[in-house]
């Protein structure tokens, strides 16, 4: 009996002797979701940042639209000529420069970032959501069409065509003008004038020019025989004063034939054009 009560009271002491567990579960936890502190600033962190602020955009535009049409109509603000709409964009705009920097300054922060490298984490990240902006909006400014004269009738570019010495312009009446862009899906069709000549002894016609860019080929389809290609020396824009005025004689660059590649002519005698803007002011 005295074997089997000192053996409890040997187990009792020991019990009270040993040092009860400390929560360390709960530190463990808040030492893992944020980093240790560091004295520069990681490539990772802003990463983290851009897309924290990317999160942060669309999060303060969202609740600042959501905000400013309760505060619209919580003041009853106009929607006479969309002041409503405006007002709920301005705050919309004031919710997101706070929400935006914001959760970037938080992201940086759990990624070890302290001191002047958080502010200057927080400019790097917004220098790169710019940078990032402004890519984005070349890439979609690139694959819009470019129309030349968005308010206004499509300007044109007449042309006359010029047969080889010794040839008749005769030789033009089969002939089908078309102009070729990166920005056609198709060649436009060009159309020669019914009306006689000012010059005789050529042919002459009109194509529009309903895109902006720098890469245009006239080309002089001869049904048959070798079509005659020119590059025309036009900038993107050539709804100028100058480009009103005739152009210089120009020969053709490249001569094809119907499924070959084309070529740089041999000959030195060829059909010749010369070209100029016809189009209505502003």
């Amino acid at each position: 009996m005295e074997l089997f009560g000192s053996d409890r009271r040997d187990h009792k002491n020991a019990s009270a002797d040993r040092p009860s567990p400390e929560p360390r579960s709960g530190q463990l936890a808040l030492t893992t979701l944020v980093q240790p502190a560091t004295k520069k600033l990681s490539v990772s962190a802003i990463l983290f940042g851009i897309l924290a602020g990317i999160v942060g955009i669309a999060a303060g535009l969202f609740l600042g639209f959501a905000l400013g049409a309760a505060l619209a109509a919580a003041f009853h603000v106009s929607t006479f000529e969309g002041e409503a709409g405006y007002f709920a964009a301005a705050i919309a705009l004031l919710v997101t420069c706070i929400v935006a920097p914001g959760l970037i300054l938080l992201t940086l922060y759990w990624r070890g970032t302290r001191g002047l490298w958080l502010f200057a984490g927080l400019i790097a990240v917004c220098l790169s959501l710019g940078l990032i902006a402004v890519s984005g909006f070349g890439i979609w400014y690139a694959g819009q069409p470019h129309v030349l004269n968005i308010n206004g009738p499509t300007p044109l570019l007449e042309f006359e065509v010029k047969p080889p010495a010794g040839q008749s312009v005769e030789n033009l009446s089969d002939v089908q003008p078309e102009l070729d862009t990166p920005r056609n899906r198709m060649p436009m069709p060009g159309y020669w004038h019914t009306e006689a000549p000012e010059n005789p002894g050529m042919r002459a016609g009109y194509v529009e020019l309903y895109f902006r860019t720098s890469q245009r080929l006239f080309v002089l389809k001869f049904p048959g025989d070798t079509d005659r290609i020119f590059r025309l020396k036009l900038p993107a824009n050539p709804m100028r004063a100058k480009y009103r005025a005739w152009s210089d004689w120009q020969n053709p660059d490249f001569v094809a034939k119907g499924g070959e590649q084309p070529s740089h002519p041999s000959g030195g005698n060829e059909y010749q054009i010369r070209y100029k803007m016809d189009y209505q002011d502003r």
